[in-house]
């Protein structure tokens, strides 16, 4: 008798994992871009209001 054990390896076994690896690779430049292009846009926001409207109080005066 044979003492080696005889593993049977499937073929498509190892498709799944270079699938996650491209899609990680292809991925991860489009979330990196989203989350800068939020970032720079909240930036942007909140310095192109005018310095005198940031004292000012946002509700309404009454008479």
């Amino acid at each position: 008798m044979l003492d080696v054990p005889l593993a049977y390896i499937d073929p498509g076994s190892g498709s799944l994992f270079i699938q996650i690896v491209i899609a990680t690779i292809l991925a991860a430049p489009y979330v990196l871009r989203t989350r800068i292009s939020r970032l720079y846009r909240a930036i942007r926001r909140r310095s192109s209001v005018p310095p005198d409207d940031r004292d000012r109080d946002p509700r309404p005066e009454h008479d």
